[in-house]
């Protein structure tokens, strides 16, 4: 990929509403790799703005929990994959718990499991499910407004 078509793939996305709070919040304006997928699948942390099913056309963003192949388990307030402990730093203080009812879930081939950062307030993968590879239109690289909480790489 040279310099001029890694300029192109990379896209303005404004955040709209609170569900991925401490990290994002309402308004905050990022910039988005729209074609970092292709060379590379989605990693488990990424932030990704993506298609939901409901909606072809606004575009949404989650953080990626789950990848392809692994179960998802949110069970006494806990976050499991593949029946371990999932440890959640970019949480930054927020009860895990929070929002997290009892639920499972198989992820299939190319299926990905989203869920916001401020659980209690986010529609994610619990309400319409894992998404396909193909609804994700690219990984969240970097915060640049509001300048006083730009930041060079999101986590």
């Amino acid at each position: 990929m040279n310099f001029l078509t890694t300029i192109k793939s990379i896209r303005p996305y404004v955040v709209s509403g609170n569900s991925m709070q401490p990290t994002l919040s309402d308004s905050d304006q990022i910039l988005v790799n729209t074609h970092i997928y292709d060379f590379s699948s989605p990693t488990t942390g990424d932030i990704v703005v993506f298609y939901p099913v409901q909606s072809k056309r606004q575009q949404a963003i989650k953080r990626v929990i789950g990848l392809p192949g692994e179960k998802i388990t949110l069970r006494d307030g806990m976050l499991y994959v593949n029946g371990d402990i999932r440890k959640e730093p970019y949480l930054k203080g927020l009860p895990h718990y929070l929002g997290l009812d009892e639920f499972s879930c198989q992820l299939e081939i190319n299926q990905y499991f989203l869920l916001g950062d401020n659980r209690s307030h986010s529609t994610d993968s619990r309400a319409f499910g894992p998404i396909m590879e193909n609804q994700i239109a690219g990984k969240a690289l970097l915060r640049y407004w509001p300048v006083r909480r730009a930041v060079y790489r999101i986590h």
